[in-house]
């Protein structure tokens, strides 16, 4: 599990007294800290690290606390600023308050009142990005909610016409030589009504209402029985299936046939994008009270603009694909309390995360 990154806060004064004063108080209440000495020379920090928080004064040279505030804000919304001065006014609290500032503190002020002010700016920023994380994941979740109830009605619509075309076809073939080409003609059509049949398939397991049945297995058990089912086509392929198990007597919380179609549908995806000869691994590992699986393959990787794509309904860059493999893999994790993202390495690799114990198991 990643630790959380200390707050970066830029500290801007022309004195370096005070800078140096600030920067020490803020390093030993664990911030990461910078200085800078002006307004123009902040503005070149922020153009190479991101900062949660600055703290500016407002009387400098070159360019002073006020303007600075003003190119910040412009180029970075959502940096917060504290601004101090010894000289201060209402009207100038105003301005910095008008074009932005957090808040507005003037010296000399004491040691747990600057501490405080910035606490309240850092815990102020941590809930905005909680609370966009979650309206983002809300607003996610209603979309996924009204695709999958218009993929259940799609599905259910197009069964019973692609049911007549399929005995429609059949019975075509049998009224036509073997080598006619109208026979053929049957035969394409058949060809793409299961292609179809397939699509609605994978749109009504999409619009499934996931609800696991916990029972404890053991993960590497479920791991090995799908391998099997690659492990010929694998073969003839010639890719090589490499383990490597943390723990091969481990038991996690889970639904058995749910997590095997997730594995088999990544076991054969990874297959299948190697083209040739390649490696197939599944690695584990334990951290805390969660199981890592890492499934990998030595295909060709995935390029960096579709990345963010991957595990979106319906994109697919597959002739035949519906684009809805991964979608489905993530709804059965995430119904587990898990997670699955493409990791940041040189093969495509696909982390899931899982609970050991799940808090609904009786």
């Amino acid at each position: 599990m990643t630790s959380t990154p200390s707050p970066r806060v830029l500290v801007v004064d022309d004195e370096i007294g005070f800078r140096e004063l600030c920067t020490d108080l803020l390093g030993d209440n664990g911030y990461e800290t910078d200085a800078a000495a002006n307004g123009r020379e902040a503005l070149q920090y922020l153009e190479k690290e991101k900062y949660q928080l600055v703290l500016s004064d407002i009387n400098m040279p070159v360019m002073d606390g006020l303007e600075f505030l003003k190119s910040s804000k412009s180029k970075y919304p959502s940096i917060e600023i504290i601004l101090m001065t010894a000289y201060g006014g209402l009207q100038s609290a105003l301005e910095a308050l008008r074009f932005g500032a957090y808040d507005y503190i003037t010296k000399p002020f004491t040691r747990d009142g600057l501490l405080a002010t910035v606490r309240r700016c850092v815990e102020k920023q941590r809930l905005s990005h909680e609370l966009k994380i979650a309206q983002d994941e809300l607003i996610k979740k209603e979309k996924l909610a009204a695709l999958g109830s218009m993929s259940a009605w799609l599905a259910h619509r197009m069964r019973n016409p692609l049911n007549v075309i399929l005995m429609c076809s059949q019975y075509l073939k049998t009224k036509f030589p073997e080598k006619d080409e109208r026979q053929e003609v049957a035969l394409a059509i058949e060809e793409k009504v299961k292609i179809l049949e397939k699509m609605t398939r994978d749109f009504i397991e999409f619009s499934r209402s996931y609800q696991p049945r916990f029972e404890k297995e053991k993960i590497h058990e479920v791991l090995d029985q799908v391998l099997e089912t690659v492990a010929s086509r694998a073969k003839m392929q010639g890719v090589t299936i490499k383990k490597k198990y943390t723990d091969p007597e481990l038991k996690v919380s889970l639904d058995r046939d749910l997590m095997e179609e997730v594995f088999g549908y990544l076991f054969d995806n990874a297959i299948e994008a190697m083209i040739g000869p390649g490696v197939l691994s599944v690695l584990t590992d334990k951290e805390d009270d969660h199981i890592v699986l890492h499934i990998s393959n030595t295909g060709s990787p995935i390029p960096s603009d579709l990345r963010e794509r991957l595990f979106d309904p319906f994109f697919t860059t597959k002739e035949r694909g519906t684009g809805l493999g991964l979608a489905i893999s993530r709804r059965v994790i995430e119904s587990h309390d898990g997670s699955i993202q493409l990791a940041q390495d040189k093969n495509t690799t696909f982390r899931i995360e899982l609970p050991i114990n799940h808090e609904e198991e009786d």
